[in-house]
């Protein structure tokens, strides 16, 4: 099992801008672990939000001790799935906005 680390760098017109340029490719069971960058122009996620008819985490996201959020992928999720989940947070100027990246599960290999 993998952890996929994603970083928050930016907010551009709106738009987060992450580390994996918002598709996190994935295997079942992996973990995802949000952080912000500093001077991102992020000042907190306020959520990870798993909105999906397939139950992408398992156990939902949640908040570390330092911030950063971790949740898991669905160990029985279907591979080559693929569905966006949303990412709740607060600007800088204490504006709250959403993003929605895209999970992305692994095929199996032939």
């Amino acid at each position: 099992m993998v952890n996929h680390s994603i970083r928050i760098t930016g907010i551009v017109n709106g738009v987060l801008q992450l580390s994996d340029n918002g598709i996190t490719n994935v295997d079942p069971g992996d973990t995802v672990t949000w952080s912000i960058s500093p001077n991102s122009g992020v000042a907190s996620i306020t959520g990870i939000v798993d909105n999906s008819q397939i139950d992408i985490f398992n156990p939902d996201p949640a908040v570390q001790g330092n911030g950063s959020w971790m949740g898991t992928v669905n160990s029985s999720i279907a591979r080559g799935s693929e569905e966006n989940y949303t990412i709740n947070y607060t600007t800088s100027s204490n504006e709250a906005g959403t993003f929605d990246p895209k999970i992305k599960v692994n095929p199996l290999m032939n």
